[in-house]
């Protein structure tokens, strides 16, 4: 069996750091008990239990408070590196792709197939 991977300077951060007893907003947002590390790759012990850690995904740091049901799992299983939801997809710098995308499709011509009858002439092509 493998040993689970735990960085060890956010493992001496948490254990000389005292847990939250109480949760709330206000004692998640402080910054007096907030460890920062950047090791997505570290699995949560038993000693994570009711820490906050601030784990980096990139472009800012995110603050993870650490539940019963978290161990085992890994920090970065918790702080998505990428964007959720239909805003990726409507952001505004894809709009004049879209507009682009959408004016290509409606002047595209469509051709018509035409049976002919016996003794019926071909139609004309008319220019527009």
């Amino acid at each position: 069996m493998k040993v689970p991977f735990i960085d060890s300077d956010l493992l001496t951060s948490v254990l000389y750091s005292k847990p939250i007893r109480d949760i709330t907003t206000q004692a998640i947002n402080s910054k007096m008990h907030v460890s920062l590390t950047t090791s997505r790759s570290s699995t949560i012990p038993n000693n994570f239990v009711n820490h906050i850690i601030s784990v980096y995904n990139g472009k800012m740091h995110k603050r993870i408070y650490i539940k019963n049901g978290m161990i085992g799992f890994k920090l970065g299983e918790f702080v998505f590196t990428k964007k959720l939801g239909s805003s990726v997809h409507n952001s505004e710098r894809n709009a004049r792709a879209k507009a682009k995308m959408r004016r290509k499709i409606t002047q595209k011509k469509v051709r018509k197939t035409v049976t002919l009858k016996k003794g019926v002439k071909k139609p004309t092509k008319v220019k527009k």
